[in-house]
């Protein structure tokens, strides 16, 4: 169960770029912080799946993985910040509602 959990929270981002280029036409100006999002996105992604696999490799016995878990997750969540922001960004830079862009 915990497997189909994770393909999913590793699917999303993908989900999320296909979301961006289907709707491209109607998002506006805000199309390519919307896409940039994504893509920080599923390097996110693949920081947390490479992080989880490299741990045991290298030396220092536990405090060397403890270092290891510690630099993958800081990685990953500063780029799920600037992921975020993005989206912020892209909130922004939305068409109003009743005007849409063609």
């Amino acid at each position: 169960m915990f497997r189909i959990v994770e393909v999913l929270g590793l699917a999303a981002p993908f989900v999320g770029a296909g979301m961006v280029i289907y709707y491209r036409r109607r998002m506006g100006g805000a199309f390519s912080p919307a896409l940039m999002a994504a893509v920080v996105a599923v390097v996110a992604s693949a920081v947390g799946v490479v992080t989880g696999r490299v741990i045991w490799f290298g030396g220092g016995g536990a405090e060397g993985i403890g270092e290891r878990m510690e630099i993958g997750a800081g990685v990953r969540n500063l780029l799920l910040v600037g992921a975020w922001t993005l989206l912020l960004v892209a909130i922004f830079r939305r068409p109003r509602v009743g005007r849409e862009v063609r």
